[in-house]
C-alpha cells in the first residue's frame, strides 16, 4: 500500500513536468511555421522583384513593350501598405553599387523591398540598366489616353514609395536616335 500512495505523489509532479515540456514544443513548433510562412512569403516577393527586374531590363535592352501581373503579396502574409517597394537610384557610391550588384560602378539602379511584417523583410535586386536610364512619367511623354493603355496610369517607380500589386506596362519611349532608354510605366489595379 505504501508504494502505491508513493506513486500519486509522483503523478501530479510528473504531470506538470508533462505540461512544461509539451509547452516548450507548441511554442518552439509555432516559431518554426511562423519562419517558415516568413520565408515562404519573401520568397514569393522575391520571385515578383525578379519577373519586374527581368521585364525592365527587357524593355530597356530591346526597346520593347511589356506587359505583366505584378502580385508581390501572396496569402496576405504582410501588408502592402506598410511596405516599402521601390527602385532607387544610386549616383557615386560604388561601394554600394559594388556590393549589391557585384560590379565596380559608380550609379546604379536597385529594387528595394522592405517590411516591417517580417523577420528579415528586406531585399535588394540590382538592376542591369544603363547608367543613363530615365524614367518619365508625363502625361505628354508616356500619353494613357485611348488604344491598349486604357485605364492606366503613368508612373514613376523610383519616386514612388510603393510599387503597388497590379497590372503593369512597361515602355521604352526614347527617340530613335537616342543612345539610353526612357522608360514609361504604367500601372493599373
Amino acid at each position: 500500500m505504501f508504494l502505491y500512495e508513493k506513486a500519486q505523489v509522483n503523478s501530479p509532479f510528473e504531470l506538470l513536468v508533462a505540461i512544461i515540456i509539451m509547452g516548450f514544443v507548441i511554442i518552439i513548433g509555432s516559431q518554426m511555421i511562423a519562419s517558415a510562412n516568413s520565408q515562404v512569403c519573401l520568397t514569393g516577393a522575391e520571385r515578383a522583384m525578379s519577373e519586374f527586374k527581368l521585364n525592365l531590363e527587357d524593355t530597356a535592352t530591346f526597346r520593347t513593350s511589356n506587359k505583366f501581373d505584378f502580385k508581390p503579396v501572396t496569402n496576405n502574409c504582410y501588408n502592402e501598405n506598410k511596405s516599402i517597394m521601390r527602385i532607387e537610384i544610386v549616383k557615386g557610391n560604388s561601394k554600394k553599387c559594388g556590393a549589391i550588384c557585384d560590379r565596380a560602378v559608380d550609379s546604379c539602379f536597385i529594387m528595394i523591398f522592405q517590411t516591417p511584417d517580417l523577420s528579415g523583410g528586406y531585399k535588394e535586386k540590382c538592376l542591369n540598366l544603363p547608367v543613363y536610364t530615365s524614367f518619365v512619367s508625363s502625361g505628354v511623354d508616356c500619353p494613357t489616353t485611348g488604344g491598349s493603355l486604357q485605364g492606366y496610369n503613368a508612373i514613376d517607380p523610383t519616386s514612388a514609395e510603393i510599387i503597388l500589386s497590379g497590372t503593369y506596362v512597361l515602355r521604352n519611349v526614347a527617340a530613335a536616335g537616342k543612345t539610353y532608354p526612357e522608360i514609361c510605366t504604367y500601372w493599373k489595379r
